[in-house]
């Protein structure tokens, strides 16, 4: 994923999946999307550490999608929302990790957990695919033959 890349992925709160294929790979939450994609998928290096350890093969992600609620923008709520997430999307990794007594409450509340199941269940708020660098390279060569082409035409019209 190349930093330009980032720009697709919102920078407010929310609950995110990562996927190879159409298989969730892992699930989680976090107050800023962008700068969580920016933390710990784009960097000289690659996927960060941090990701390699819940992840093993982080480049193998083909599709990033995102789900955002108002509810999401407080962090108890969005932890409530990322374990009805996991238990919605089912993802390989499960990760442990504690709810706050507040995230607990919103798991008792029903109303929440299904809104949150019925938000979780339809299409994302927003999904991003990241291409490999022969992908990346691919579209380059592309766009410029399409360049070529179109100053091939402008050149006949004169």
């Amino acid at each position: 994923m190349s930093r330009f890349s980032l720009n697709k992925i919102p920078d407010g709160p929310g609950v995110y999946a990562l996927y190879e294929r159409d298989r969730a790979m892992l699930v989680g939450s976090a107050p800023n999307l962008r700068a969580l994609a920016e933390q710990h998928m784009v960097g000289s290096q690659g996927p960060s550490d941090d990701l390699r350890a819940v992840l093993p093969h982080p480049e193998r992600i083909t599709k990033i999608c995102w789900w955002q609620h108002p509810a999401m923008e407080d962090a108890d709520r969005r932890n409530a929302a990322r374990w009805v997430a996991i238990e919605v999307l089912s993802p390989a990794n499960r990760p442990r990790f504690t709810l706050s007594n507040l995230g607990e409450v919103a798991l008792a509340d029903p109303e929440y957990v299904k809104a949150m199941t019925t938000l979780i269940s339809g299409p994302p708020a927003g999904a991003f695919l990241p291409k490999t660098l022969d992908e990346m390279a691919r579209s380059v060569y592309e766009l410029e033959d399409r360049v070529a082409s179109l100053e091939r035409r402008l050149a006949e019209k004169d």
